[in-house]
């Protein structure tokens, strides 16, 4: 009975002692939790290199109040526009500079004009501000000569940066087409290029990015004031600084009071039409003229790509503008008539701020609307009668001359959806990390995690979310004329957040929905920044003009469509631009021509094929034919078009665009040219990093010359590192300590998995894939193994994922390390808008050696152009080889292929000289450039596809299977030999 006794007591000390445990759980288990993560903050074991001041994003430039925000103070304040004349400082006059000393010069005319180069790396002026208020601040500049970027600025006021939007200034550049456009001998306009005609420009300081109509206003107490501005991107010539009391624009009820005062009167018999696309002047080269094929259109192209339209889908960035001149005949009262275009947004109306003679005569003009319509209209500018409900025409006074009607791109009452959908994301963002640091990435959905106990306002915080995208939901639908697709998604996101803040234990197991809800967010802000528009004409008229209709109907569209049959069977739809040869008006017997095949899209070969024509042909004598083909249809490893053509005896001369083993496979069955064999071949192959010309290297000949080529460096998330205490890592060993930090803050770092990311530890341990004379595999190494081993237990041992979306969970934040190629770069540089400052780049990590350098090592993908055997003219093809490779060809091409599609067609050309003149940021190019100083590329041999298949497949076994390393490589080694020994029998190979 004793016994029994003993043992009942025994348990209920058991017993006692979990429920104190579980108590102090309850209690302070949020607390030790938060404890534990402050002090996993504050490790910092990895060695890496600390983030630079000009690196390290301030927390506090992150939450600095946007001008919006500030602005809205101001006028809780009572802060009022100054009132007196302007305040004027000439520019050589300032008080303190850095760097190299500016130097004063006379500049298109303008004495004394200052020069701002990059040495100079921030000047400051002070200036005498008599009486408290609000100023503009006016800048008079002259775009110098540079990578034809907007030039850029951050400005500080006393030391102080007034809100976010002043970190980055804006003054534009001018833009003009090099004349009409021409017709080639197919009948089709060929685009005239854009040319930068540089004047001296007056400008407010504004918002860039069209977010804000008016100009900012800053608030001055009376006394000294020192203006600085820090070097951004490229040079300008400055001439003078104003400080000037803000003006609004009257109404047009005030406007038409001022005309009966002075007694104007309405114009009669005058009609003046102005052509949208005859070369208008433009801030951005990407808005350009454009092709409609609407039978009403001026002119139309009757089955002929006709550039009648101007800006379209390319005109829809804010701050884009344009600017048209016009004459009328006589003084008086004119209304404004524009035949437009505006099918995109769902429903959402674009807005255009419209300027005449460089000044907004109206306060409607500021932010005019253009509604949504899947047709083309001719509407009059005009506003609605409060009283009676009917729409009256906006006129504006003209004097007889001259005068400018400009437009600029207007994000308009998108601006605060903007801000606030901006701000949720950004919190979202946040939420996600803090719930992934309690239930880790894949949380385990039959465990109750209890979030809303250990996640600190996390209820509050999600409820908040969904409150704001209602708000949000409600502004769109106040200025659209139907509800567009963007509150429908918006209402779904609304209704998930909901139904997680009711249920929270829900939440580990759509942890994907919060994930994809940032995504979506995203997508969302960037359409809503996008206010396209595309003009067919302008009309300055008398007021009593009617105006036509402009809508095609069944019958016009009927006859367009005819002559666009007909037309179909005299042209050649095979080529880009001119045709020559049997089918084209010039006969081949005038001079050799060379056909070109281009594996990229019709705007890039219609650059190239340009290009040829005004500079190439010109020098050469040689005529070229373009065709464009599928990237896909000129890679090895497949049936492809080139492949077919060669058997067929129908193979081009040169092909561009090509995948880096296609010339190597064509060389083995004697298709491709050895470019070794032109005398000048050396020289010319320096143009190239000497690794990038391995692919291409083959029994002692060279097959091709690099054309692109992508590169794979580190990209990681500024604000998060600062938050977790922890530096960009320089080499493995830095970042095996930065992985724990991490890992226990529920966060990964990203690899990729293909067989390109073995090549950097197989090079960085010295090792090679082949032997000298590439018969045998190079794997069986002491250092390959080491390399294999390594790569592997990445994913074994530090685990990293085997598959991940980089680019979204780098936006989402649970990814704020990885390697990144090209592609991804250019991703996060244009299609994620929250994260503008909050991203870095830098070189890979890599392998101290023995000297305390650090082997960076690696390579990445290029593509390149190359010679076939069968051309006829193949040292006029080396000649265009030559001429397309060149520094300044390709800096050309890159230049217009920017201006052409804008950043997201940044060309990565791999002619070393060219890729540093082209338009990258320069912290990304510095850091580009280091990386390029160890690129390497894989050699490529007989049989040598079998090499990356049987990587791929020892790292699928070891990984995913759990076999040996050795036992892994060792079997992948013996079948890639295997094959080498088959292939080279096979063709009767024998190395040099």
């Amino acid at each position: 009975m004793k016994w029994k006794w003993n043992r009942a007591l025994k348990w209920k000390k058991i017993m006692l002692i979990l429920f104190a445990f579980l108590l102090c759980s309850v209690t302070f288990g949020e607390n030790l939790q938060s404890y534990a993560s402050d002090r996993l903050r504050d490790r910092n074991q990895n060695q890496g290199v600390p983030q630079s001041d000009s690196d390290q994003l301030s927390i506090d430039d992150i939450l600095q109040p946007t001008y919006g925000k500030t602005l809205a103070a101001y006028q809780q304040k009572g802060y009022k526009p100054a009132e007196q004349p302007d305040i004027v400082v000439k520019a050589d006059q300032y008080s303190a500079f850095g760097g190299t000393k500016p130097a004063s010069e006379t500049v298109n005319g303008q004495s004394s004009a200052l020069v701002w180069a990059k040495g100079t790396e921030w000047l400051e002026w002070t200036m005498e501000v008599p009486a408290d208020g609000l100023y503009n601040l006016e800048a008079r500049y002259y775009p110098l000569a540079g990578k034809r970027l907007p030039i850029q600025r951050e400005l500080l006021i006393d030391g102080q940066s007034p809100f976010r939007e002043a970190q980055r200034i804006f003054f534009y550049r001018n833009w003009v087409d090099r004349g009409n456009p021409v017709q080639n001998n197919q009948g089709d306009d060929v685009r005239p290029k854009q040319l930068e005609k540089p004047l001296w420009i007056d400008q407010s300081i504004v918002d860039g990015n069209g977010l804000y109509p008016d100009a900012f206003q800053f608030y001055l107490t009376a006394g000294k004031h020192v203006i600085r501005m820090n070097f951004l991107v490229e040079s300008m010539a400055v001439d003078e600084l104003r400080l000037t009391a803000p003006e609004r624009p009257p109404s047009y009820d005030e406007a038409k009071q001022a005309y009966q005062a002075e007694g104007y009167e309405p114009v009669t018999n005058v009609d003046v039409k102005v052509q949208a696309e005859n070369n208008p002047m433009k801030s951005d080269p990407t808005i350009r003229r454009e092709s409609n094929g609407d039978p009403l259109m001026e002119p139309a192209g009757n089955g002929r790509i006709k550039l009648n339209a101007f800006g379209d889908w390319r005109w829809r960035k804010g701050g884009q503008k344009a600017s048209w001149t016009f004459t009328v005949p006589k003084d008086g009262l004119y209304k404004v008539g524009l035949k437009f275009g505006q099918w995109w947004g769902d429903g959402l109306p674009s807005y255009r701020q419209i300027l005449i003679d460089g000044q907004v005569p109206f306060k409607e003009l500021e932010l005019y609307p253009f509604s949504y319509s899947r047709n083309w209209r001719i509407e009059t500018l005009h506003k609605t009668n409060a009283k009676t409900d009917e729409d009256e025409p906006l006129l504006m006074h003209l004097t007889a001359g001259e005068h400018t009607i400009s437009m600029v791109a207007e994000v308009g009452p998108y601006q605060a959806i903007i801000e606030g959908l901006t701000a949720d994301t950004q919190k979202l963002s946040d939420l996600y990390r803090r719930i992934i640091m309690v239930t880790g990435p894949t949380p385990d959905p039959n465990f109750e995690y209890e979030l809303g106990k250990k996640v600190p306002e996390l209820i509050n915080d999600l409820k908040a979310i969904a409150d704001d995208l209602l708000v949000r939901m409600d502004a769109l639908n106040a200025i659209s004329e139907k509800q567009p697709s963007t509150v429908s998604s918006l209402r779904m996101m609304n209704h998930t957040f909901m139904k997680m803040v009711n249920n929270p234990d829900i939440i580990p197991r759509q942890l994907s929905e919060l994930s994809n809800s940032q995504t979506s967010l995203s997508t969302l802000l960037m359409g809503l920044q996008n206010v396209p528009l595309v003009l067919d004409y302008l009309m300055i008229s008398a007021p009593d003009t009617h105006y036509p209709k402009v809508k095609s109907n069944i019958w016009q569209k009927t006859v367009s469509t005819v002559k666009n049959f007909a037309a179909s069977f005299t042209k050649d739809y095979t080529g880009v631009g001119s045709v020559y040869g049997e089918d084209g008006e010039v006969s081949a017997e005038e001079g050799p021509v060379l056909e070109v095949w281009v594996s990229r899209g019709k705007e890039w070969a219609e650059i190239m094929k340009e290009m040829a024509e005004e500079d190439f042909t010109p020098k050469t004598g040689i005529r070229i034919n373009v065709n464009t083909l599928p990237a896909g249809q000129l890679n090895s490893g497949s049936v492809n078009t080139l492949l077919l053509a060669a058997s067929s005896g129908k193979a081009p001369d040169v092909a561009t665009g090509v995948d880096a083993h296609l010339p190597v496979e064509f060389a083995i069955r004697d298709a491709s040219v050895d470019l070794s064999q032109f005398p000048d071949y050396k020289e010319v192959s320096k143009r190239f990093l000497q690794g990038a010309l391995i692919p291409f290297q083959y029994n002692g000949g060279n097959y091709a010359l690099p054309e692109t080529q992508d590169f794979n460096v580190l990209v990681y998330r500024k604000d998060i590192l600062k938050e977790l205490g922890v530096n960009v890592p320089q080499t493995w060993e830095d970042t095996y300590s930065m992985l724990p930090i991490l890992q226990q803050n529920g966060m990964q770092m990203y690899y990729p998995i293909s067989s390109l990311g073995f090549m950097p530890f197989l090079y960085q341990n010295g090792g090679e894939f082949y032997q000298k004379n590439g018969q045998k595999s190079g794997l069986d190494s002491p250092e390959a193994f080491q390399a294999f081993t390594e790569w592997t237990e990445l994913y074994t041992n530090y685990k990293f994922p085997v598959q991940a979306n980089f680019f979204n969970r780098f936006r989402t934040g649970e990814m704020p390390v990885g390697i990144a190629d090209y592609l991804t770069y250019v991703l996060l540089s244009t299609a994620a808008p929250e994260l503008v400052g909050r991203w870095g780049v830098a070189p890979s990590p890599g392998h101290k050696k023995a000297d305390g350098t650090i082997d960076r090592t690696s390579g990445g993908a290029v593509q390149s152009v190359a010679i076939f055997k069968q051309s006829k003219h193949q040292k006029e093809a080396w000649e265009f080889l030559k001429w397309w490779t060149s520094a300044e060809s390709q800096v050309q091409f890159g230049q217009e292929l920017e201006a052409l599609l804008g950043v997201e067609a940044r060309w990565n050309t791999a002619n070393i000289e060219a890729f540093q003149q082209l338009p990258w940021p320069e912290d990304d190019l510095k850091s580009l450039t280091d990386q390029w100083k160890y690129y390497k590329e894989q050699p490529y041999v007989l049989g040598g596809y079998f090499t990356a298949r049987n990587i791929d497949n020892a790292w699928n076994r070891v990984v995913l299977g759990g076999q040996n390393i050795r036992e892994s490589l060792e079997q992948g080694i013996k079948d890639i030999n295997k094959e080498l020994e088959a292939k080279q029998k096979e063709f009767g190979f024998t190395p040099e």
